[in-house]
């Protein structure tokens, strides 16, 4: 009766943890076209995408994304205004703001029970973003090539406590302000 049981607990965890894939990097689908990207995972048979919703180079506002079963949406929070983000997927609802207005290089990301400070890791230099938080763990979203924004690797070492959504705000907002715009 023990083994039955200790089976289906088994069972259970790795039902659970074969729906949780590792982001490992992101790239555009079209050579110098920023507004259709390509995510992989570690999982080869489970890929994703993050599109513009209306792709004219001056509407930087609406974006979706897909990673195999998982959707969600990624729109400012005021009109035009690419300081504030809200991001909803898994029926979560994430929000990444400036930590200081007028200055891109730190970002806010909170599900409202916790936040993580995103920082662009070298100034100026937007090759190299991450979050470094004691609790929940490392995330760097780190370009490819140096200073060619298409590609971006993903290093991921954060808890499960940090969902699918919340890391698509931190590589949203690492991508969406190191690209090239208009």
């Amino acid at each position: 009766m023990v083994v039955r049981k200790l089976f289906v607990v088994f069972s259970l965890f790795l039902f659970l943890k074969a729906d949780a894939q590792t982001l490992k990097g992101v790239s555009v689908k079209y050579n110098d076209a920023f507004v259709e990207w390509s995510i992989m995972t570690d999982d080869e048979d489970v890929q994703g995408s993050l599109t513009m919703t209306w792709q004219n180079p001056d509407d930087w506002t609406q974006w979706t994304y897909r990673i195999g079963e998982h959707t969600g949406t990624i729109k400012t929070k005021w009109n035009k205004d690419l300081t504030q983000w809200e991001i909803r997927g898994d029926n979560k609802i994430i929000t990444a703001q400036q930590t200081w207005q007028g200055d891109p290089r730190q970002w806010r990301i909170t599900n409202n029970s916790f936040s993580l400070d995103l920082t662009c890791k070298n100034g100026n230099n937007w090759n190299d973003w991450e979050i470094n938080d004691s609790k929940r763990g490392t995330f760097t979203v780190l370009t490819a090539y140096q200073n060619d924004p298409r590609d971006w690797d993903i290093e991921d070492e954060m808890t499960d406590e940090v969902t699918l959504p919340m890391k698509m705000a931190i590589i949203f907002t690492a991508i969406i302000n190191s690209v090239p715009k208009g």
